[in-house]
């Protein structure tokens, strides 16, 4: 067989995993759980085209200021081009293209009204992804939402100084421009019942999050106060002179550390975070790690709390203690083997708990509504996001337990697709946005089989790549405690760094292949207004795999003839 080549795609993919021009991809791109098609994003922003790389994103997620903020970067985790001298920052060339794109120009029209009613639980990134996804294929959308706004996460529980609000009302805004409804300061279950709101849909999209907190079982457990309502309180402004000048956080993820840097610019002057991670697996970000480094924030690893220490309703201290091994049993409970002689004690006026979420379901009424659950309580989907009961999906961390805003953004976009079929029997395994910017159906353009992740060992091109540091975000110097604390690139840094990216797996119509052919059986076509490397004249290949050692992004599959390998 001729060399094939796995293509850059040509029209933004909404949603589709596998496509048959795409039989071979990136580590980056298989790691993102919002699927985000993160090499066209970077070709297009290394050109200056910032407006069209949008249109590619939004197609699949429309909060990209906000992941290209706040996302804990599993691409960038994944980027082969780590192997040489770091990873490319695709986080920031997302939020460069959200903030640099022609304000208002990426709009996606909504297609003809199907007369088909879907009610969303929850106006988070879960349910506002489904919510938008649902309006533009046609159907009419409520969002049923506890809170005075919607935004959850990203705006209660992502501090200022890591997104900006305003951030959260645009995004949400363009969401709500699709026509979607949104009823706030409604909570399911007091002020509408589930039952209800399934007698007026003809679906339901449970997207309601993990809004109840752990605890631990320990002495003054109650006067701790708990890490998403302090989030909240302070994203409200209503947190100030709530926090004494010696804080203590318990728990030591991305929550946690969030807590402690709000105190911080709320006015504590010592803060202490105390988790059962040992230093080399925290589960924080490593830039929340420098974070506390610089901002004085003293870690406790290894260890947990046994006791919260008060004098009448005061907090005085804690008492904690180092753990040798901590597991869990099947409900998801901690076992801990504590270090003999391993006791602490430390003075402080403030203790936060950031030890955990978890579900609230008691909306869906006795047996949670007949939904199967987990044993953590979390509500049982399948690969397209149902549930046991026919007509009821659910989405984000009420299925999948406390994860990222990026897969949230997958889940909804998942269920909401997953709805479309079930309400009018359209079920294409590939949607695009096409040139009338609405979503269409192209089954045509589905693959087979997942595509081939390229590792990079078989970049056999890679010495053609000079070095190139990456670039660096500048650092916000305004004295505002809640100011952001990063500027982003600017349009500059931006198209170097995409520059760096490999496009592993994907042809980047470079034309090394057709010089490096001896047989004169590749040629460069014109497409569309470029050019790219196309088999001509596949009959007198010889099969030599000159193309294949030569591509500097790994994009070309080759099959020799069954006369060869015998």
């Amino acid at each position: 067989m001729p060399p094939k080549y796995s293509r850059e795609l040509s029209q933004p993919v909404a949603q589709g995993p596998r496509l048959r021009e795409q039989f071979r991809t990136s580590p980056c791109e298989a790691a993102c759980p919002a699927g985000a098609s993160i090499q066209k994003m970077q070709a297009l922003a290394e050109k200056g085209q910032f407006t069209e790389a949008l249109r590619y994103l939004r197609a699949k997620n429309p909060f990209p200021g906000i992941t290209g903020r706040v996302c804990p970067h599993f691409c960038m985790d994944a980027c082969n081009r780590a192997k040489m001298e770091g990873c490319v920052n695709t986080r920031a060339l997302e939020r460069a293209c959200a903030d640099l794109a022609e304000r208002g120009a990426v709009v996606f029209r909504n297609r003809p009204a199907t007369g088909k009613k879907v009610a969303i639980i929850g106006g988070g990134p879960a349910g506002l992804t489904s919510a938008y996804f649902l309006a533009l294929l046609g159907h009419a959308v409520t969002v049923y939402e506890a809170e005075p706004m919607l935004g959850g996460v990203p705006r209660y529980g992502v501090p200022n100084f890591r997104l900006p609000r305003h951030v959260v009302d645009r995004e949400v805004g363009l969401v709500l421009e699709t026509g979607v409804r949104a009823h706030v300061n409604t909570r399911v279950g007091v002020d509408i019942s589930m039952s209800e709101i399934r007698a007026r849909h003809d679906a339901v999209i449970i997207a309601a999050g993990v809004p109840a907190e752990n605890s631990l079982p320990i002495p003054g457990a109650d006067k701790a106060v708990r890490a998403v309502e302090f989030l909240r309180e302070a994203a409200l402004g209503r947190a100030a002179g709530k926090v004494g000048k010696k804080v203590v956080v318990m728990g030591g993820g991305g929550v946690g550390f969030d807590c402690a840097f709000t105190a911080r610019r709320l006015g504590a002057e010592e803060i202490h975070v105390i988790c059962l991670e040992k230093s080399d697996a925290m589960r924080a970000p490593a830039e929340d790690l420098e974070l506390a480094a610089r901002e004085g924030v003293h870690i406790h690893n290894g260890c947990t709390m046994s006791g919260i220490r008060t004098q009448g309703d005061a907090v005085t201290g804690v008492d904690f203690y180092e753990v040798r091994e901590c597991r869990f049993d099947d409900a998801g409970r901690p076992v801990l083997e504590p270090v003999p002689g391993g006791s602490h004690s430390l003075d402080c006026d403030t203790v936060i708990f950031a030890v955990g979420m978890k579900t609230d379901l008691d909306f869906l009424g006795e047996n949670a509504g007949g939904l199967d659950l987990t044993p953590r309580r979390w509500i049982v989907v399948d690969k397209r996001q149902a549930t046991s009961r026919e007509g009821v999906y659910a989405a984000g961390d009420v299925a999948a337990g406390p994860a990222s805003i990026a897969g949230a953004v997958g889940d909804g976009r998942r269920a909401a697709f997953a709805v479309h079929a079930f309400l009018t029997g359209e079920d294409a395994r590939v949607w695009i946005i096409n040139e009338d910017n609405m979503l269409e159906p192209r089954d045509d353009m589905a693959g087979v089989a997942d595509p081939y992740v390229v590792p990079f060992e078989e970049i056999y091109g890679v010495s053609q790549y000079a070095p190139a540091q990456p670039q660096t975000e500048a650092v916000n110097d305004c004295a505002k405690p809640f100011a952001e604390l990063s500027l982003g690139f600017t349009r500059e840094q931006a198209m170097s760094e995409a520059a760096r990216c490999l496009h592993c797996g994907h042809c980047k119509a470079c034309g090394t292949c057709v010089d490096d052919c001896p047989g004169y059986v590749l040629e460069m076509t014109p497409v569309g207004g470029d050019e790219r490397p196309q088999v001509e004249h596949g009959d007198e290949c010889w099969h030599c795999a000159n193309c294949r050692t030569s591509c500097p992004t790994g994009a070309i599959g080759f099959t020799f003839p069954l006369r060869m390998q015998v």
